[in-house]
């Protein structure tokens, strides 16, 4: 009865956190509600692709382990077989024994880093799109030899897998449609996607975007112009007919999207300008806040209002309106 109720209570407060709290809190504290469930001692909760040469990382977050696990893993991961082995099925959740798995003289490096770094005995649970071969998946690790995953253990985690990996989709949408604000809906979309371009959600508004901008696209990857952004932290796109922007948060980019607008053809600063000057800044204001000089504000205004064909103020404000 106590297994039920903590079964249940986990569920409880799986979906209720991935709505109150950001990505990578959410991830953390539900990876501690789990070990009261299912003791272990670190995990990985990633995505990537499962390759015969071993799993390639897309996404990941660490829990209890550092960075530095992972560089070492990089140098092994040719003979993760119990990695492949998760090919077998699109959703499977398996137990490892690193004693076991990684067995001969040709797979002790990986058997020395599983020691090194507490993966004794372990778990593997993961989702596999069977077209792609993109997968999420959680692994679960302990470092005492002798504590050996059970079959009843192993079938808890198959049953919970898929609520986890469901709430944290839920959790991240969450987080991207927060990012954009009620006001913005109507005009913005927003999609998901990490630094190998693919997407991890797409609303269907972006997707049409995508088409328009690009006809015959792939809706699984972002478009080469849009990856060619991802060595800035935070950027902007703007296309023949739509406008993006997108800001790193950990290793995914939250992006945004909408319909190009006239006030798209604005530098920065004259975007900054137009927004002072419709807020009822003077040009004498705007300097101030801007430190230039009045001169250089008029010459911006002018170039602003010939480039929008607009003649005031007033006219300016309507055409930035589509841009918030």
């Amino acid at each position: 009865m106590m297994k039920i109720s903590a079964y249940s209570h986990l569920l409880l407060n799986l979906y209720k956190e991935a709505q109150d709290l950001p990505i990578d809190a959410f991830q953390d504290t539900v990876l501690s509600s789990l070990q009261r469930l299912l003791p272990f001692d670190s995990s990985m909760w990633g995505h990537g692709v499962l390759k015969e040469e071993g799993l390639d990382i897309h996404s990941i977050h660490l829990f209890n382990t550092t960075p530095a696990m992972l560089e070492e893993y990089a140098k092994v991961k040719h003979l993760d077989c119990a990695a492949t082995a998760m090919q077998a099925g699109a959703n499977l959740t398996l137990a490892f024994r690193n004693s076991q798995v990684f067995q001969g003289d040709e797979r002790r490096g990986i058997r020395e880093f599983c020691t090194r770094f507490g993966h004794e005995n372990f778990w593997i649970s993961s989702d596999i799109h069977p077209k792609t071969g993109f997968a999420q998946w959680i692994s679960l690790y302990r470092k005492d030899p002798l504590q050996v995953c059970t079959a009843e253990e192993t079938e808890l985690l198959s049953d919970l897998a898929p609520h986890l990996m469901q709430a944290l989709a839920m959790n991240r949408i969450i987080h991207s449609e927060r990012l954009l604000g009620d006001s913005a809906r109507e005009k913005w979309c927003t999609a998901i996607v990490d630094q190998r371009a693919v997407f991890h959600y797409c609303d269907p508004r972006f997707a049409d975007l995508l088409q328009q901008e690009w006809p015959g696209h792939s809706n699984e990857y972002a478009p080469p112009a849009i990856k060619a952004k991802f060595e800035h932290h935070t950027f902007q796109f703007i296309g023949k007919k739509i406008f993006i922007d997108g800001r790193l948060e950990k290793d995914l980019f939250f992006l945004r999207a909408r319909h190009l607008t006239q006030a798209d053809s604005l530098s920065p600063t004259e975007l900054t300008v137009a927004r002072l000057l419709t807020a009822g800044k003077t040009h004498k204001g705007i300097a101030q806040v801007l430190d230039r000089s009045p001169e250089t504000i008029r010459t911006h205004v002018k170039s602003i209002f010939r480039k929008l064909h607009v003649h005031n103020a007033a006219a300016l404000a309507g055409i930035l309106q589509q841009t918030d």
